[in-house]
């Protein structure tokens, strides 16, 4: 497929050429059937591994979506934890208890968002 890119290449080079040296402000190219087929062929494949490309960007955008998402609820999670660790009135079993359902679920949300976004694979 490259081979029809180097040939137009080729062919607008020599038209450009031309045109220059006789002045003609509007160049005529001549293509064959078969290399009019083969850009076409390879118009199509630029067309499809465009889609490929851009369905790509779009999952990664997702996954990076989702997991900011995750890394911003571990931090609120953590000044959570902080919050309920500096409380004077509970009992520091009570807070430790606290901090470790926080962190329990914090964890839980971020191994969560890690293994939806690996199933995207």
């Amino acid at each position: 497929m490259a081979d029809i890119v180097d040939v137009l290449h080729a062919r607008c080079a020599e038209v450009a050429g031309e045109a220059i040296l006789s002045g003609a402000e509007h160049p005529t190219l001549t293509l064959t059937t078969r290399e009019v087929a083969d850009l076409l062929n390879h118009m199509a494949d630029l067309r499809r591994r465009y889609h490929d490309i851009d369905l790509a960007h779009r999952e990664l955008d997702h996954r990076y979506t989702v997991l900011r998402r995750a890394a911003s609820d571990a931090t609120a999670s953590l000044d959570r934890i902080r919050a309920a660790l500096e409380q004077r009135t509970a009992h520091p079993e009570a807070q430790a208890r606290q901090a470790c359902t926080i962190a329990r679920f914090a964890a839980q949300n971020l191994t969560a968002a890690s293994l939806n976004t690996e199933k995207a694979n």
